[in-house]
């Protein structure tokens, strides 16, 4: 799975990007866990997560029509009749093709010399297309071929076909144009079953029409004769090359109280005591099949009939249930978190009061033995200790538990606004003068206000893109530089950091160190300062597609030190941290980091520029004043399964061009294609 976790760290000049477009609600998100007692078919295109996945679809061959095997045609009338008695089969040709028919031919020498009589009737009329059926099959059985070659049909004996070069083709499909008359060998790739299995039947039904060599290391078919027969012969092979458990039906069943091989053994058991052939391996060749995975303790049986299925998960849940014996021992394998920090909660629930057993009101009751539960980090597996009753109590907290963990993809962009003397009010002024239609609650600082500059205000908006529209806005009138646009993906409840800067030494203390005989040394202690674009995440994600951040931005620079104090640069430091709720998707603006910069330049003539009282007539001196705010744009993404995380990814891959969009990824949801040659 390709996860992106940040981009465009450092300083760009560029328009903010455009909001994720994730498209979540064309696919839509199921649950993880599947009913323990689902009967299902693999001919089912899709199915809810948990099922046994369907085999692909094998691709459809397309077959060649023969001379005279067209379909009827709806608009042909039938008004043909045919009574041949006694017929010299030359003239029954001739009188078929030429005059009924009215077709392009031409007869061989060997076929024109036949003095075999024909007869033939027909009870009902037949359309052309009918006629020329039977044409062909009645000239079949007297040894003699018809076959189009592009129009024009070529009546000869079936052993002249081979007088011609044989073509060689590859693949299942074979063309829809007329074959020629020479003979063809067509190589045929097998995807679900080996080329032995296929060439025994097919040299049971075809006999010596055709000639099958088989290559069992590439498990490929080579097969030879003529086009009629090679594409009866391919229409077997796409019949046959199907995988063995297609259409088959299957369920999976996850038991509480036993292991996977052990129930799975018993059915087995009981399904042979009731008289049906079962096992629990594919290549035993029965009709059903019990198969264990130990790795997740599941079952998934197969079977033709659904019934049957269904009378197998009936039997695994009364197997399935507690024998009431003590102080056993339980394993659950956990599979979407942390074990350590599973044991945790589990420790505090079984830790406090014991239920009480029934008895009379105001009596002591007595509780039951406290159970144990440990972790094999190993296998990040819980082994839980006591009674049956007490872990099948416990198997539903742990369930409800043991789900996969959601994350936040949190995009931010940091920007500064500079500030001309007839806007005081920076972004303040610019966002109220662009209300046009989404709603803007509060935006800019305190100083709009009336309460004075340099406050912190946030604004929400209802719409994503309102803020950028802005700033991009001032962008394009090269007013607003962006600063850095990170993105980092964050677990829930965990914290996470990008940092795109550098570490300045800081002279933190100086110390003179007497030395012996000489002059005195100076110790000095140097601390290193993290400096650039800092971003730290927190996001609590809630129910209803809310999310709670923890956020701390920083910009912070270097700069020469004007006090005289030390030789340590001067850090500029710019910090926002907040704790914000958002909806999924929803944008917030922090602004009102204020900074002035004041400087003053001096120019004129050399030395003169200098002499007192009359320099003035040969300088220039100015003073700049420049005044810059800090904004900074927060979007959360929640993503709460793969299906989200590949949105998120094509949405960047969208964004980057055609070149990412073409780009091969791997994922977990989709199998890879693969393409023969």
């Amino acid at each position: 799975m390709l996860t992106v976790l940040l981009g465009s760290c450092a300083t760009q000049t560029g328009l903010i990007p455009p909001p994720l477009d994730l498209r979540k609600d064309s696919a839509p998100t199921t649950s993880l866990e599947a009913s323990p007692d689902t009967v299902r078919s693999m001919d089912a295109s899709t199915g809810p997560p948990g099922e046994t996945p369907k085999p692909p679809q094998p691709a459809r061959s397309s077959t060649v029509k023969a001379a005279g095997s067209t379909a009827p045609s709806a608009q042909e009338k039938a008004e043909i009749t045919l009574n041949f008695d006694q017929l010299p089969l030359p003239n029954f040709i001739q009188v078929v093709y030429g005059t009924i028919l009215k077709e392009n031919f031409s007869v061989d020498a060997q076929v024109a010399a036949r003095t075999d009589l024909v007869t033939l009737r027909t009870s009902t009329a037949q359309t052309p297309s009918q006629v020329r059926q039977t044409a062909r099959m009645l000239l079949k059985s007297y040894g003699i071929a018809v076959t189009d070659v592009g129009g024009f049909l070529r009546i000869v004996p079936d052993n002249t076909m081979q007088g011609y070069a044989p073509e060689i083709r590859r693949g299942r499909a074979l063309p829809e144009t007329p074959l020629p008359l020479r003979p063809i060998f067509q190589m045929v790739e097998l995807d679900a079953v080996t080329a032995s299995e296929v060439s025994a039947w097919l040299s049971r039904m075809f006999g010596q029409k055709v000639t099958i060599v088989e290559d069992g290391v590439r498990n490929i078919l080579l097969l030879s004769g003529q086009s009629d027969d090679v594409a009866s012969a391919m229409e077997t092979i796409r019949v046959l090359d199907q995988p063995r458990m297609r259409g088959q039906h299957s369920a999976r069943f996850d038991p509480r109280f036993w292991t996977a091989q052990e129930l799975s053994t018993k059915l087995s058991e009981i399904l042979s005591a009731e008289g049906y052939r079962i096992s629990s391996n594919l290549s035993a060749n029965t009709p059903i099949v019990i198969l264990p995975i130990q790795s997740i303790n599941t079952i998934i049986a197969f079977a033709g009939d659904p019934a049957i299925v269904a009378h197998i998960v009936d039997w695994a849940k009364e197997l399935d249930k507690p024998t009431g014996k003590a102080g056993g021992y339980f394993t659950y394998p956990v599979r979407y978190t942390d074990a350590q920090e599973l044991v945790k909660t589990v420790r505090e629930v079984l830790g406090g009061a014991a239920p009480a057993a029934p008895g009379a009101a105001g009596q002591a009751q007595p509780v039951r033995p406290a159970s144990r539960v440990v972790v094999d980090p190993g296998t990040n597996t819980l082994i839980f200790q006591g009674g049956v009753e007490d872990y099948r109590s416990v198997l539903e907290l742990l369930q409800g538990l043991d789900q996969p963990a959601k994350a936040a993809l949190i995009e931010v962009t940091v920007a500064e606004v500079a500030l001309s003397d007839a806007e005081q009010l920076g972004v303040e002024w610019t966002l109220n003068q662009s209300n046009t239609g989404g709603a803007i609650w509060t935006a800019g600082t305190l100083g709009g206000l009336g309460i004075g500059t340099g406050g912190l205000t946030v604004g929400r908006f209802s719409l994503a893109g309102n803020p950028r529209m802005v700033i991009n806005a001032l962008a394009s009138n090269n007013r607003a530089r962006i600063l850095s646009s990170p993105r980092i993906l964050a677990r829930n409840g965990q914290s996470a950091t990008i940092q795109v800067g550098q570490e300045v030494p800081i002279i933190t203390s100086q110390q003179t160190t007497p030395v012996t005989g000489g002059t005195g040394g100076i110790l000095q202690t140097v601390q290193y300062r993290q400096t650039g674009v800092i971003l730290r995440v927190r996001p609590i994600i809630h129910a209803g597609d809310r999310i709670e951040l923890e956020v701390s931005q920083e910009v912070s620079a270097a700069a020469s030190t004007t006090t005289g104090v030390s030789t340590s640069p001067t850090i500029s430091t710019r910090r926002v941290e907040t704790k914000l709720s958002l909806k999924d998707g929803a944008t917030v603006l922090l602004g009102g980091l204020m900074s002035s910069n004041q400087s003053k330049t001096q120019g004129g003539v050399p030395l003169l520029k200098d002499i007192p009282g009359i320099g003035q007539l040969f300088r220039v001196d100015g003073e700049n004043n420049s005044n810059t705010e800090l904004i900074v744009l927060i979007t959360p993404y929640i993503i709460s399964n793969d299906r989200d995380s590949e949105a998120i990814t094509d949405a960047f891959r969208n964004r980057l061009g055609d070149w990412a969009r073409n780009a091969p990824a791997k994922t977990g949801s989709s199998p890879a294609t693969v393409t023969k040659p």
